[in-house]
């Protein structure tokens, strides 16, 4: 990488201080958490519209899924050897679709930031964990390309991007014992957009909307080992990073997303 990509990923790595300093990191990600309001309720599965059960799946009917719903659960049944049980059966998630993850990066004084996003999710045990910069599913990225549909923050600054600034590009299959044939689109994007470091506090002060940071990938790191800060989509971004510390960018076959 001639451009300079690589040394300013391994500054990013070692920086001793970003564009927020260590504790307006860990400030912010308390202060999102104490905004974001999850309310969780048991309902019916008839009491769910959008919903069809088939007897063996539950699906988005045809005008949800236009909605962004992306998803449907399967019942399998499983055989195997070697397992503490030899059969059993459970539902799994099939994605309809091919995902998104995709990592906004910019050099901030000569060192590689990425932008994290504190995202709720279903399923946080803390609220929100540290996401990418761009995290859909199938049914999101379908929905947001019909007019008057909103669209995923920073959504275009991915798919538009030029060749040039793609500096990781895979699809890779999402792991879980819960997941049914899921497969994801791993972008690194570098952006040239004007970006600065913004001052210590909770509210910002670096341009960057309230739910988003630029981070070092060392600050990421010092997060990587406690539970309920940073997702698995952005775990495995991270990876995909840290392989281009000692590695050209690898690029994979473009899966349409537009």
């Amino acid at each position: 990488m001639p451009d300079g990509f690589r040394a300013a990923l391994g500054r990013s790595l070692d920086a001793a201080r970003g564009a927020h300093s260590d504790a307006d990191v860990l400030h912010w990600i308390t202060e999102r958490r104490t905004r974001a309001e999850v309310r969780v309720r048991r309902v019916p599965l008839a009491g769910m519209p959008g919903w069809r059960h088939d007897g063996t799946t539950v699906s988005p009917t045809a005008v949800a899924a236009h909605d962004g719903r992306s998803f449907e659960v399967v019942g399998v049944t499983v055989g195997t050897a070697g397992r503490e049980v030899d059969a059993w059966s459970q539902p799994m998630i099939r994605p309809l679709g091919t995902s998104l993850a995709a990592f906004l990066t910019a050099r901030i004084d000569g060192v590689l930031h990425v932008l994290a996003r504190a995202l709720p999710e279903p399923g946080c045990s803390d609220v929100l964990e540290l996401a990418p910069t761009v995290q859909c599913g199938p049914g999101v990225l379908a929905s947001a390309a019909h007019p008057g549909r909103p669209r995923p923050p920073y959504l275009d600054d991915v798919l538009t991007a030029a060749p040039e600034r793609v500096r990781y590009a895979a699809t890779l299959s999402e792991e879980g014992g819960r997941l049914y044939h899921a497969r994801g689109r791993y972008l690194i994007v570098e952006t040239d957009a004007d970006v600065t470091g913004g001052a210590d506090s909770a509210g910002g002060g670096g341009g960057e909307p309230p739910d988003f940071r630029w981070l070092t990938l060392r600050q990421f790191g010092a997060l990587l080992p406690h539970s309920h800060y940073v997702n698995v989509q952005a775990r495995s971004l991270l990876a995909c990073l840290y392989s281009l510390a000692a590695a050209p960018a690898a690029r994979a076959p473009d899966v349409p997303l537009r």
